[in-house]
């Protein structure tokens, strides 16, 4: 229990001064003003325990015996696509993870294993499991528990012979839905910062992040100088906010057009920048696809709860009335015995019955199917499908439609379908900015869509930004990577400057313009960039492995060789770094070494033909013929 302490006068006027006594942490940074989420137990215990059994409390955790509900037994999965196999173990108190191919004679190769280190997803349709690197990185592996069905079978994305593997990189973008908020720097989460995490972060979404920060709150609680009124005042009630800034704290992460396309924060905004009590138009602009196989009415996904309920009539015809507070209590998990007269009675909020206590229908003469007053509307005109995008997983559709399809074909397997992406746009038309940034927004979805890679877009951007004298530098940073991917360094060289003035600080900008003034034959003064940001920043991967590559083509081997082993320390899945290393390691005679670090680039990334024949020439010339003919044998395949 939490009490406060008596605190002087001077001591009082200490921003959170009885927390700071009372040994509370408040956070700082990116993600300033807030406190662990058991603070808010203390007070608000009815609250805290039924909001533990909803889904939301359980998005983000670690992994412990006690919680697990995986089948550890139905494992080793084999993916035939990838012509991998997938396990999973409990080793003591941990889940490890074991990927592998075999060779014709049945023996294990290209093995990688790690701790498990974070679960993502509350475990009621599904799992997914992701891992840690030392500088702070976060990747998803490949397999994923599906609850509904008791099976592993592969994560979204991973379907196909052509998924990232190991290496898909878990964003802030992902977890400032799936999590609380950790304590970030001044900075943090704004384009061109790397994605890094704190090793110790915050498990599931908590209250803060309907609420807001609640530190300023909980030090008037604890220090007993505020009447009710400024008490109340000093945190977010989403009852009593305007509708759209209500329903803006739940459409932040639960309105997604499409799995297939990030949404764009608006110029000058961060990951963080959303406090509830705004309006998420202010920071986000959703972004919607044109799928010319599947129609925007006929998509439905994982996370498509207000998408499909906004092409309801139900919502349109009450001009948006209707929102997920009508049917949800954020606090409440419904139970099972008492769903049918909970979603009933939110039906019957307008819905109308006749004499018989069946619904009103619409049309004159028309009359409702026969049912028991007890039933659940929902069940027939909310019902559960398979979602397109994670083929395991059925979920309630918020499409409320008068004749739904029947459940055997509803819940009948479907095949995961590649998304067809024609177009890109702003999900919501009519979204209050100014026209060119929403054109900027657009263009920059695009490019990030592409990896960089649409010329055509690249120069439509750039005229935009010279046409319309945009100064942030978010759009600019875009349009250097861009010309950066495609290798168009004179188009780079041109805004490099302008761009590295916008935002001289920026890990992302600066690495860009290292590599565009290295690709121009300004090499020294790239390193010399380089240089200064690693050692401002020394757990800064991707720069560290920029200056090895540029020591290395200019010659500084020994130097190179150690900035390169220090990105394998920091970010030991690194398979690129470790490539790197074994060429340096080769071209410097410590033969067995490179062998080493091309075995474990192979661990990393299988797929690599271009690493796998330079394994096969090393351990040819070290006279290892055994192993080289496995993996020659890889090649053929």
């Amino acid at each position: 229990m939490f009490w406060p302490t008596m605190l002087s006068a001077a001591e009082h006027d200490k921003p959170h001064a009885t927390l700071a006594d009372m040994g509370l942490p408040v956070s700082t940074g990116a993600t300033q003003g807030y406190v662990p989420d058991a603070v808010c137990a203390e007070c608000h215990a009815d609250k805290a325990e039924s909001f533990a059994e909803m889904g939301m409390a359980r998005s983000f955790y670690k992994p412990r015996p006690e919680t697990a509900v995986e089948d550890f037994d139905a494992l080793p999965f084999f993916h035939e696509p990838s012509q991998r196999y997938y396990e999973m173990e409990l080793r003591g108190e941990d889940y490890w993870f074991t990927r592998y191919g075999k060779t014709p004679a049945g023996d294990r190769i290209d093995v990688f294993s790690t701790k498990v280190d974070w679960i993502l997803g509350s475990g009621n349709h599904s799992r997914i499991y992701l891992y840690q690197t030392p500088d702070g990185a976060m990747f998803q592996l490949p397999i994923s528990w599906y609850t509904q069905d008791n099976i592993w079978a592969m994560a979204p994305g991973y379907e196909f012979h052509d998924h990232k593997g190991v290496l898909r990189a878990v964003s802030r973008r992902c977890m400032t839905c799936h999590n609380s908020y950790p304590d970030y720097d001044d900075g943090e989460g704004v384009a061109g910062q790397p994605q890094l995490f704190p090793q110790d972060m915050p498990e599931g979404i908590g209250c803060q992040r309907c609420h807001g920060p609640g530190a300023d709150h909980v030090e008037q609680a604890y220090s007993g100088a505020s009447s009710l009124e400024e008490l109340q005042a000093a945190i977010t009630n989403p009852g009593d906010l305007p509708r759209e800034d209500l329903y803006s704290i739940c459409y932040g992460c639960h309105m997604q057009p499409t799995a297939s396309i990030n949404g764009q924060l608006r110029l000058g905004r961060g990951e963080f920048s959303f406090r509830p009590g705004q309006n998420i138009h202010d920071v986000l602009v959703k972004m919607d696809i044109e799928d010319p196989a599947t129609p925007a009415p006929k998509r439905f996904e994982i996370n498509h709860h207000p998408y499909r309920m906004e092409q309801s009539a139900c919502f349109t015809q009450t001009q948006g009335e209707l929102g997920c507070l009508t049917c949800h209590d954020p606090h409440v998990k419904v139970k099972p015995e008492d769903r049918a007269a909970h979603y009933r009675a939110a039906c019957l909020t307008c819905h109308e019955t006749d004499g018989a206590g069946l619904p009103v229908m619409a049309k004159a003469k028309a009359q409702h199917p026969q049912i028991a007053q007890t039933d659940d509307c929902t069940a027939c005109h909310m019902p559960k499908r398979r979602t397109q995008d994670v083929v395991e997983v059925w979920m309630t559709d918020h499409k409320i439609t008068r004749r739904p399809a029947p459940k055997a074909k509803r819940l009948a397997p479907i095949q995961s379908e590649k998304v067809q992406v024609a177009r890109i746009f702003p999900a919501d038309s009519g979204q209050d900015m100014p026209k060119a940034e929403r054109q900027a927004l657009t263009l920059m979805s695009v490019l990030e869509y592409t990896a960089y890679k649409a010329p055509a877009k690249a120069r439509k951007l750039h005229a935009l930004l010279e046409r319309e004298n945009l100064d942030q530098f978010e759009p600019w940073l875009t349009l250097l990577n861009s010309y950066v991917a495609q290798k168009d360094f004179a188009a780079a060289a041109r805004i490099a400057d302008h761009t590295l003035s916008l935002a001289p600080d920026n890990p992302g900008v600066v690495s860009a313009v290292a590599v565009t003034r290295f690709r121009t034959g300004q090499q020294q003064q790239a390193i010399a960039m380089l240089r200064n940001l690693v050692s401002a920043r020394p757990a800064l991967a991707e720069p560290r492995l920029k200056l090895g590559n540029f020591l290395a083509v200019t010659g500084q081997v020994p130097e190179a060789v150690q900035h390169v082993g220090k990105v394998v320390e920091l970010r030991p899945n690194h398979w690129k770094a470790w490539t790197l290393l074994a060429g340096l390691e080769r071209a410097m005679g410590q033969q067995e070494q490179a062998i080493t670090a091309y075995l474990k680039a192979l661990d990393i990334r299988p797929e690599s033909h271009g690493v796998r024949r330079a394994t096969v020439r090393v351990l040819d010339a070290a006279g290892r013929k055994d192993e080289a003919k496995k993996h020659f044998q890889r090649l053929q395949r």
